[in-house]
């Protein structure tokens, strides 16, 4: 097992709001991590570090807050959510493209691309979340829209569209249907006008008795979940959630807990809070285990992994008094960032290096 952690060589500007650099994708053929360096609460840039010769760029320009980074299918270019707006950034291009929506929709996020030109996410229109399909040209058109219902984080495997919905009353389950791409309209009116006369069926996975978020699903018999408690950001130092494993068989769905991880609140909100909020801070899965970050048995994130196969979890990494964050897989193994400390400064051409672990 090998971990890498991305370390600042250049220290030389004071700081007074904490700061965090943590990687969000991995370019294989390249071998250069994208990573993400929140200089502020409110305050993202986006740098890409050659894993060869252990040296960044910063891809965007400053004025971007680019949260949310997602590749497209070809890594032919990424695209991220710059307050509120979808941009997609290609290599031969000097400015982001901005995709604008031809209907009323807002609080996109996650995007999921199909293709080069398409994708898919969860949006609010008027005053609910449903689940869209989007394309390079900005046409909008209804996947799961009703009204009295939330529908969020949609998981696309072949033909089939798995989601989390949530009632007016905050009952959750995980769902599904049948993926059914749009005919092209004219307007979103008459997108709207198609959906409505062809309502797809919804079917129920499994129910939860917790508010849900972040599905992921690895296949259309096996995914994972995070539930978390119904007053999220209470004045307790800390949050815990907890991650389940949902798997079907010959007899149905079932749901296992597979284990909590606790989040400190001051992450999640004050003047020394993610921008990408609980984005980082989310298990990944890696073949039979799960890494992940825990602050229960410590004030700080350490770097556990999680045996699906024994059941049982280990400790990998603890710095103490120093948060990890950001797992995110690469070709031998993981990489993770965190908060930094001291006096950062990011100028062209800083050189960061890959720490490991192995065990």
């Amino acid at each position: 097992m090998r971990v890498g952690f991305l370390v600042i060589l250049f220290c030389c500007l004071y700081v007074h709001a904490a700061e965090f650099l943590y990687p969000v994708g991995y370019h294989p053929e390249r071998n250069a991590f994208y990573v993400m360096y929140q200089k502020g609460a409110t305050h993202l840039e986006l740098w890409e570090w050659d894993a060869q010769t252990q040296y960044a760029q910063q891809l965007l320009l400053s004025r971007y807050t680019p949260a949310g980074f997602t590749f497209l299918p070809d890594y032919s270019g990424f695209s991220f959510i710059d307050n509120g707006m979808l941009k997609v950034k290609q290599p031969l291009k000097r400015s982001p493209r901005t995709i604008e929506y031809n209907a009323p929709l807002y609080n996109v996020e996650q995007v999921n691309w199909i293709d080069s030109r398409t994708c898919y996410a969860s949006g609010k229109y008027q005053d609910y979340f449903g689940i869209f399909q989007i394309d390079w040209e900005g046409d909008v058109s209804p996947l799961i829209l009703k009204e009295e219902c939330d529908y969020l984080y949609p998981q696309k495997i072949d033909s089939t569209l798995f989601f989390i919905e949530r009632s007016q009353k905050g009952m959750c389950r995980i769902a599904c249907t049948d993926y059914q791409a749009p005919d092209q309209q004219d307007d979103f009116n008459s997108s709207m006008m198609v959906y409505l006369e062809n309502q797809p069926k919804i079917h129920g996975v499994i129910p939860f008795e917790t508010p849900l978020a972040f599905l992921h699903m690895v296949s259309d018999t096996e995914g994972f979940v995070v539930s978390y408690p119904e007053n999220l950001l209470q004045k307790n130092p800390a949050v815990p959630f907890e991650y389940y494993r949902i798997m079907r068989s010959k007899e149905g769905w079932e749901k296992s807990h597979l284990f909590t991880f606790t989040i400190p609140t001051s992450l999640l909100a004050g003047k020394d809070r993610l921008y990408e909020s609980i984005l980082p801070l989310l298990p990944r899965i890696c073949q039979s285990g799960i890494y992940y970050v825990d602050s229960s048995q410590t004030s700080f994130l350490g770097l556990y992994y999680y045996d699906m196969e024994a059941q049982e979890k280990r400790t990998l990494i603890e710095n103490k008094g120093q948060h990890l964050l950001g797992i995110m897989n690469h070709n031998s193994g993981i990489a993770y960032g965190g908060q930094l400390g001291g006096e950062v400064e990011m100028v062209e051409g800083v050189q960061m290096h890959l720490g490991h672990h192995f065990g």
